[in-house]
């Protein structure tokens, strides 16, 4: 059995309970709250993920996952926490997830996003929010994820952190934003930095 195939069967059936025996170490505190979570993009960094997919867990939310081999063991996880999973990013299969999102007018599900995943760069926000926005009339929630303590893997490409045990996590919903008409050049470049401000 070569390495990837072992991550795999690991993540499918021990990693979702150690994560979750994890995540009860830690306290979790939300800034604010919504007042619906519904027919909304929410959208958190790929460095931040270790809490941002746990928060909307048991919802039923769609959710971008990479094709790879990384994406499989994350895949595994959300299949646990009850996401509806589309598969495919920017580097493949994007485009086809997208249009499984844009053209599904039957679910009004709302969306979860690492928008600078699944490779980087780290802190850019890509279109794919974008594009499901102003499909599908769906506003846009930062969603801002801070540790108090943390662990860094440095020579990962975003960064990636994991909070210490026992340590404490906020939560903050950010702004409303919605992408109503196309922009292009200095407008889209201010308006992506408006949320990345927010992230």
């Amino acid at each position: 059995m070569n390495k990837d195939k072992f991550k795999i069967i690991i993540s499918r059936s021990l990693l979702p309970l150690i994560i979750n025996i994890y995540i009860k170490t830690l306290s979790i505190k939300f800034n604010n709250s919504l007042d619906n979570y519904e027919n909304k993009i929410f959208v958190f960094w790929h460095c931040k993920m270790f809490i941002g997919w746990w928060i909307f867990r048991n919802r039923n939310f769609s959710a971008f996952v990479s094709e790879s081999n990384d994406g499989e063991i994350l895949a595994n996880i959300l299949r646990k926490w009850n996401y509806n999973l589309i598969r495919g990013s920017s580097s493949k299969g994007g485009k086809e997830a997208l249009d499984r999102i844009v053209n599904d007018t039957e679910s009004d599900k709302s969306v979860v996003i690492t928008p600078d995943g699944p490779r980087g760069p780290a802190y850019e926000l890509k279109n794919g929010a974008l594009i499901i926005s102003i499909s599908k009339n769906y506003e846009i929630i930062p969603v801002k994820i801070h540790y108090n303590k943390k662990f860094l893997f440095k020579k990962s490409w975003d960064k990636f952190e994991i909070p210490l045990p026992f340590t404490k996590c906020y939560i903050r919903f950010g702004n409303t934003f919605n992408y109503h008409k196309y922009l292009y050049d200095e407008e889209l470049i201010k308006f992506k930095k408006e949320i990345c401000e927010e992230l």
